[in-house]
């Protein structure tokens, strides 16, 4: 599981082989959620994700994602 960044203790990852559309994983303390470039967002049944967190983390996505993008297209 490739790191594409660390952004506030969360470490933004992506999986080899990982399903369409583009989307990332943030990880931090327990908690895990899907980010796809549109700013949809998933908790993926690990914890619970903070409104500050989600706000932070899908503009974190949103900025960056031409190099998300990029990437994924480099894993995939």
């Amino acid at each position: 599981m490739p790191e594409f960044m660390k952004v506030n203790g969360w470490s933004v990852v992506t999986y080899l082989n990982d399903h369409l559309p583009i989307h990332v994983h943030a990880k931090k303390a327990g908690v895990s959620v899907r980010i796809f470039l549109d700013g949809s967002c998933e908790e993926e049944h690990h914890g619970h994700l903070s409104a500050a967190d989600r706000r932070m983390l899908v503009e974190f996505v949103r900025n960056n994602a031409s190099r998300i993008e990029e990437f994924w297209n480099e894993l995939h």
